[in-house]
């Protein structure tokens, strides 16, 4: 007998204020970057994008998510087990923010809180982490809710093209639960590259949290610092993650039913479709409407998926995405 690692339930949480790109050329004009910034928003595909108000907190809008994940699964707080928490931007250091996740759903049976820390690919660690867990304690766990967000816009510095126009505010939740079965399924496997020659394109805070309180340090510092650097290598890599892991499970491309990436740039799943001989028919893209979420947008792509058109028995499912830095992870799901 197999211990399976299966989605119970995914769900998400956008804020309600929706900007369009229209909003970020004008704003974009003083300084002499409209015809940057929009060709920068072609080339990532953005339409619009979901910006946080005041009390949408990263806790608020991963409880929301997990609240609606655990509604599609028709599931309560008190079947959760553990909760893991994957923001790029923690409202706070201490305590975690799986433990006020916890405090917000009234989940009285977890036992185990912690965050992760991998920006970007942070859902897709607590996924793997969660899938070890289950696989290896089912006795002590059952289910696991990780949960992932991004709560840039407070952050974004206005003259940063990227940062400012490309990325959002939002949410994602999954639960994952254990099952014996006499076939392996769920999730397989995982797959990670790192390349930490680029680790000083992007810093949050920029003046790092050692100098976050000396006086001459002002709220410009405290923002996200993103270097334009080339990042055309993307697909290469990605195409390479991917192939690794499915060749250690004896899988090939054609063998792939659809495709959760980062939702960071649709030119870049497009080239690494195309390397694998497939196109975007395979991939969900949400990027368009909510703009780019950090660690929980592979996990937005599938919940907009599952709410569109379900998955089949036996179709395979590709998670990918990148960090800052960089890192890279992706994950091999047997429906």
């Amino acid at each position: 007998m197999f211990k399976n690692v299966h989605i119970a339930g995914v769900g998400t949480y956008h804020p309600k204020k929706v900007v369009d790109n229209e909003y970020y050329i004008n704003h974009f004009k003083k300084y002499g970057e409209d015809e940057h910034v929009k060709a920068l928003l072609s080339k990532v595909g953005r339409n619009t994008r979901t910006l946080a108000e005041e009390h949408e907190t990263n806790i608020f809008m991963e409880a929301s998510a997990a609240d609606d994940a655990l509604n599609n699964a028709g599931l309560t707080p008190d079947d959760i087990d553990m909760i893991i928490s994957a923001t790029n931007t923690p409202e706070f250091l201490t305590p975690s923010c799986a433990l006020l996740i916890k405090n917000e759903l009234q989940a009285t049976n977890v036992t185990g809180v912690f965050d992760i820390n991998s920006d970007c690919i942070g859902m897709l660690i607590g996924i793997d982490v969660a899938s070890r867990y289950l696989k290896t304690d089912s006795k002590k766990y059952k289910r696991i809710l990780v949960t992932g967000s991004l709560l840039i816009s407070p952050f974004a510095r206005e003259d940063n093209l990227v940062v400012y126009s490309a990325l959002a505010d939002g949410a994602a939740a999954i639960i994952l639960e254990v099952k014996e079965e006499d076939q392996p399924r769920g999730f397989l496997g995982s797959n990670m590259f790192t390349d930490d020659s680029y680790n000083e394109t992007i810093r949050f805070p920029a003046c790092g949290l050692s100098n976050i309180n000396k006086e001459h340090v002002g709220s410009y510092e405290r923002k996200m610092e993103w270097n334009p650097f080339d990042f055309s290598f993307l697909s290469d890599r990605w195409y390479t993650l991917i192939t690794k892991l499915l060749e250690e499970h004896n899988y090939t491309a054609k063998d792939i039913s659809h495709y959760c990436m980062s939702q960071f740039s649709k030119s870049d799943i497009e080239k690494t479709l195309n390397k694998f001989g497939t196109n975007m028919e395979k991939a969900t893209f949400v990027g368009d409407k909510y703009g780019y979420n950090g660690s929980a947008s592979p996990v937005m792509a599938l919940a907009e998926r599952v709410a569109n058109q379900p998955f089949h028995k036996d179709d395979l499912i590709v998670f990918c995405s990148v960090a800052g830095g960089y890192s890279m992870s992706a994950l091999l799901y047997k429906w």
